[in-house]
């Protein structure tokens, strides 16, 4: 009779393993913008900060987050505006399962860093009134910017970049 428990066991222990193996995600942290591509009614993309790389993520049609006082649908939030989000990836592609965003943060995207335009990068971001702190990733030509959304908007910034000569994708 013990065999027989035993077995029976085992065969439960197997069929709970390979269930959770079949079904596991993987789960990455990211941080980056929402992209300006329209994806449809189920997707947003993530332009992901240190990658240079945008990411198509599905999401849930129903989901929605604070947005200027307002809940709003995620294919509803503006271009530029930051985000940090738990991605989980499986066979069916990533989707998003938890998504916090902040006006007060952006993610620049540069074509390319030209020698020299270093400093003029620094001289630029010290000058606009309004950023708190910025950094640049030289890896991926992104800018990571902690700003006042209310001194200044993303679009504003946007253009000051254009307007100092720098190329933004």
């Amino acid at each position: 009779m013990d065999r027989i428990f035993n077995k029976i066991i085992l065969l439960i222990f197997t069929v709970y393993f390979v269930n959770a193996s079949i079904f596991a995600q993987e789960t990455d942290k990211i941080k980056g913008t929402i992209g300006n591509e329209k994806m449809g009614n189920d997707k947003i993309v993530i332009c992901v900060y240190g990658t240079a790389a945008c990411m198509p993520v599905n999401i849930d049609t129903t989901m929605t987050v604070k947005y200027r006082n307002k809940e709003t649908k995620l294919t509803e939030l503006p271009f530029g505006l930051y985000l940090e989000a738990e991605i989980a990836k499986n066979k069916n592609g990533n989707k998003v399962k938890n998504l916090v965003i902040d006006e007060n943060k952006t993610v620049i995207c540069l074509t390319e860093l030209k020698a020299g335009q270093n400093k003029k990068l620094n001289e630029l971001l010290t000058s606009i009134k309004g950023i708190s702190k910025y950094e640049l990733n030289e890896n991926s030509n992104q800018i990571f910017i902690e700003f006042n959304h209310e001194v200044i908007a993303y679009k504003d910034l946007e253009n000051r970049f254009k307007q100092a000569g720098l190329e933004l994708e």
